[in-house]
């Protein structure tokens, strides 16, 4: 796969196990030395498993290191960010279920686009397909956010989200938007079938030029007063729904 790499830090424990379950490359590993004896036997087992160079330092060197939380688990890896989408594409075609790729317009919120890769991840859809311009980067935070699920999940970068609407179609793909303003329901609009899901930023939704090449439109019916739910609580209710209707059709 044509791929591209990016330099960064794994941030907290979690994402560090994660990094060696999905076979990552680090480079060096930097333990809080005041960690509590049975995680830090834990860690230090994992790294020498693996034969990660590992230190254990003080509070203040990891501090240093990044301002987010981290658990006393800092390590500095080398991981994919991106992957051809067409790649990508034929590869979950051959995994003999209907795939599912999840489309994200603009979405520049870096929690926010973790959290999504990791309902995306839990919930079993294939990838992620991003613009290259007004998007999230895959950092430290996002992988944070992402509890590690960015470092297993796909993750296709393309110059305009209507480009990946059309390669999608072009491959047999559904292409459906998730939007307030459409009148149907998710549930009426998931069908058998290869699909995609488009998500748009909170402050804009999706694009016009995007909206106008999907196949249709699907909203998340509410209950409450407030108009929209955030983004990345919409991705997690699309991604369990879709699951949920792959699981329906096996039983």
């Amino acid at each position: 796969m044509k791929q591209k790499e990016s330099e960064g830090l794994i941030i907290g424990k979690n994402a560090l196990r994660e990094a060696f379950a999905a076979g990552k490359s680090l480079q060096k590993v930097f333990l809080q030395d005041s960690l509590e004896n049975e995680s830090l036997t834990e860690l230090l087992k994992l790294c020498r498993k693996n034969k990660v160079p590992v230190l254990q330092v003080p509070k203040s060197k990891l501090d240093r290191l990044t301002r987010s939380q981290h658990q006393g688990v800092v390590a500095m890896v080398k991981w994919v960010a991106f992957q051809d989408l067409q790649d990508v594409i034929d590869l979950a075609y051959q995994s003999g279920v209907d795939p599912c790729f999840l489309i994200l317009d603009r979405i520049t919120d870096v929690r926010n686009f973790g959290a999504i890769a990791r309902s995306a991840e839990v919930f079993g859809i294939n990838g992620l397909i991003i613009p290259k311009k007004d998007s999230a980067p895959i950092n430290q935070e996002a992988i944070k956010a992402s509890a590690g699920a960015l470092l297993r999940l796909p993750v296709s970068q393309i110059s305009e989200s209507q480009h990946a609407v059309k390669t999608l179609q072009r491959n047999g793909f559904r292409v459906i938007a998730c939007t307030e303003k459409s009148s149907a329901s998710l549930r009426e609009n998931i069908s058998p079938g290869a699909t995609a899901f488009v998500l748009g930023s909170e402050g804009e939704g999706i694009s016009e030029q995007v909206l106008q090449f999907c196949d249709a439109t699907s909203t998340i019916p509410q209950l409450g007063q407030i108009s929209s739910l955030n983004v990345s609580v919409a991705a997690g209710i699309i991604c369990y729904e879709w699951m949920l209707f792959q699981q329906s059709k096996s039983s």
